[in-house]
């Protein structure tokens, strides 16, 4: 390589590549590339959280910069290696007219080209405005090196927004990944809950199958024996009606009393009922529900247990070993530690939540009615609750079937109660996953339901939240 290639070379690593000019104040950073100082403060200065570097794109997490006086000595002495060796050209090399092998001493605006004085002969650039290399060079010198501002701001600005660019990609790549995790989390939930809505409404369709099958065997059975019945009065009938007078009229008697007290057996309905599915929404349908249809829900001091304190707002209650005042006279459970909401339901869409904490005993849902004004419990039938628990270490669901045991705890219930569709779903508030729920066809109002438990943590109703700010 020749030396002039070589010194090319070695003069090229010593410009900023921000500025494309000689390193000033050079710094070195974390991934060993090298800016002017006022350079990578420039591209740097409105950016947070993450700083590209302008060569290689490595982020950086701050801005860290080392100084390289090292490299600032090796810039000064490039310098004056280029001006000496400049002069030097001057004198040993001659710039000459290929044409005319007479020196390029002039320079044609119009044309922007190296002139001889031979090559300004009319009718070659004649009327063409043409000046000395000393002057045209200087002139253009000014000119070029007004572009390098307004260049290097412009680049700045490049780099800015190349480092915006590269800030959102991240960004994007981030909510990407979140938005996959939540859609698996969802995909995973809803194959649960669809395996166990199938397995319940299979389950329902047995009981059915069951039940009508019981209904139809005992049904034939009664009317088999009363054919039989028919059959042997017909067959006595008849053999009567053969034998003489003397024997005819002596069981004529209990013959007839037979035929006309004989009744056709009770037989019980049975009805085919179609069996139907609802599947419970999911987390991102359940944050509008929660939106759209969320309640305030007050507790009702008429009908709390006389153990149970209140707050002054009706949100919060706890259990009192001596038995607090009420106003009025309440309506209570002999034993159940219990107080209802407020507000009636008898239409709509309605959503609560309760933070249960960690309360050793508790139950939250909805029921048709409270306690009798006696005290006593209602009749079997006459009050219905659907509710989850957690009683006896058991964590339950309890309605009109068989109750059936959950997994987890949850600190925090979400309540969703669609009356028309009538379905009751329940939520774990924290992560929004779906725990359980019931089918029914409701035709009383419903009242929020909440079980104390004998434990001295309180029980709150979640105030309304206003879900645009979060």
């Amino acid at each position: 390589m020749a030396v002039s290639a070589i010194l090319a070379t070695a003069q090229a690593e010593l410009f900023c590549p921000i500025c494309l000019d000689y390193f000033n104040d050079p710094v070195t950073i974390n991934c060993g590339h090298n800016f002017c100082a006022s350079c990578i403060h420039m591209l740097w200065d409105n950016l947070q959280d993450m700083f590209p570097c302008h060569v290689c794109g490595h982020p950086h997490e701050e801005r860290l910069f080392i100084d390289n006086p090292q490299l600032g000595r090796l810039v000064d002495l490039a310098k004056c290696l280029h001006g000496s060796r400049n002069s030097k050209m001057l004198q040993e090399e001659g710039h000459f007219c290929k044409e005319h092998n007479q020196v390029l001493s002039l320079f044609c605006e119009d044309d922007q080209e190296l002139l001889c004085p031979q090559c300004i002969q009319p009718p070659a650039h004649q009327s063409h405005d043409v000046k000395p290399v000393v002057e045209a060079a200087f002139h253009h010198r000014q000119r070029l090196c007004s572009y390098k501002e307004p260049l290097k701001k412009r680049l700045a600005q490049a780099q800015k927004l190349l480092a915006t660019q590269h800030r959102k990609l991240l960004e994007l790549k981030e909510h990407i990944q979140k938005q996959r995790g939540q859609l698996v989390s969802e995909f995973e939930r809803l194959n649960q809950i669809v395996e166990k809505e199938e397995e319940a409404t299979f389950s329902r369709l047995n009981v059915q199958n069951r039940d009508l099958q019981q209904k139809l065997r005992a049904n034939f059975t009664a009317i088999s024996d009363h054919a039989n019945t028919l059959k042997d009065l017909f067959m006595e009938a008849a053999e009567r009606s053969v034998m003489s007078k003397w024997s005819m009229l002596r069981g004529v008697k209990s013959i007839q009393h037979s035929s006309e007290n004989i009744k056709f057996p009770s037989v019980q309905t049975v009805q085919f009922k179609k069996e139907g599915f609802h599947l419970p929404p999911l987390y991102s349908e359940l944050e509008k529900i929660i939106q759209k249809f969320q309640e305030e829900v007050t507790l009702d001091p008429l009908t709390a247990h006389p153990s149970l304190r209140m707050s002054e707002d009706r949100k919060s209650v706890i259990y009192m070993k001596k038995k607090s005042k009420v106003h009025g006279k309440p309506k209570q459970y002999p034993d159940d530690v219990v107080v209802l909401g407020s507000q009636g339901y008898h239409s709509g869409r309605h959503y609560w939540e309760v933070q249960v904490g960690d309360k050793l005993e508790w139950a939250v849902g909805v029921c048709t009615d409270g306690p009798s004004s006696n005290g006593q419990l209602p009749l079997s039938g006459q009050n219905k609750r659907w509710l989850i628990q957690l009683q006896n270490g058991e964590y339950t669901a309890q309605g009109s079937v068989p109750a059936c045991a959950l997994k987890g705890k949850p600190t925090e219930i979400g309540i969703f109660l669609d009356y028309e569709l009538g379905q009751i779903s329940f939520y774990n508030a924290s992560d929004r996953s779906h725990i359980h729920s019931f089918l029914e066809t409701f035709s009383d109002v419903l009242k929020p339901y909440f079980r104390v438990g004998q434990d001295s943590t309180p029980l709150r109703v979640s105030a309304v939240r206003d879900l645009s700010t979060e």
